[in-house]
């Protein structure tokens, strides 16, 4: 059944004639059909927009054009979503099944800016598929990790609130949108507490030649918003007692000293 709560799914592509269908495929037989379906291409070269045009019938708006990168993409697509809720699906992903809106939908009673779940992780290559939970939210935990974007549904709002993403960031720009809506501003989010999404390594960010460009990234983006003793401290505990950081007394005597829980 058609409910009230809209989603607008958005996918960047570019050259994914290998993965582009088993996306698209992923938001068409979803049962929660109360969503339109942006494609932002990058002028692809290969099948891909002729996969597109099969599917056209499915697809609410196809924009396909040149582009400064994957959070420029992402932008555009964020300026023609008219959806309660944004998600941004990889071209070479997929929702976790065929459920996952409905699910969302009634979760989301209290409407926060965020909604954020756990990522199935599956690497083809290898046959191995991991969960990454993202349910301990605190600075120890975004100096390392992020809710993860692939898993995470935005309210429309929040990115005129708050600012799209940093497109002079080619890699982290995502990492950096969630330390500037944590650290800098009060957003609202929740835990769904289940996996939303399949991840398939060998993505942009997966691909070890670009290891080097996404350290400097990182490093830049850590100095601007952790100050040198949260970096070195939060590391030390992350590595030693970080477990002690969800335990209710225990965590409140570091925080005590370390300042790392989000007001």
């Amino acid at each position: 059944m058609t409910g009230k709560m809209k989603f607008s799914i958005i996918t960047v592509c570019k050259n994914s004639e290998k993965t582009i269908e088993n996306a698209i495929l992923s938001v068409i037989n979803q049962t929660y059909k109360n969503f339109e379906y942006i494609i932002i291409d990058g002028l692809s070269t290969d099948n891909t927009l002729n996969i597109l045009e099969k599917y056209s019938n499915n697809i609410s708006q196809v924009t396909s054009e040149a582009d400064s990168g994957l959070y420029d993409a992402m932008n555009k697509g964020i300026r023609q979503a008219s959806g309660d809720y944004l998600f941004f699906l990889n071209s070479d992903d997929e929702f976790f099944n065929n459920n996952i809106l409905q699910i969302v939908a009634d979760n989301a009673e209290n409407s926060p800016e965020l909604l954020y779940g756990d990522l199935v992780v599956s690497n083809k290559q290898t046959g191995s598929i991991s969960l990454q939970k993202h349910n301990k939210l605190n600075k120890i935990y975004l100096l390392k990790n992020t809710p993860c974007q692939p898993a995470t549904f935005y309210k429309r709002e929040v990115f005129g609130k708050y600012g799209f993403f940093d497109t002079n960031y080619k890699i982290v720009s995502d990492h950096e949108w969630f330390l500037r809506v944590f650290l800098k501003n009060q957003i609202t989010s929740e835990y769904l507490g289940f996996p939303v999404n399949v991840f398939n390594i060998g993505g942009l960010s997966t691909d070890k030649k670009r290891e080097e460009k996404l350290i400097s990234e990182r490093n830049e983006m850590l100095n601007k918003y952790f100050t040198k003793f949260e970096r070195i401290s939060y590391d030390f505990i992350s590595k030693n007692f970080r477990s002690l950081t969800t335990m209710p007394v225990l965590s409140d005597l570091l925080n005590m000293i370390f300042k790392f829980k989000i007001p």
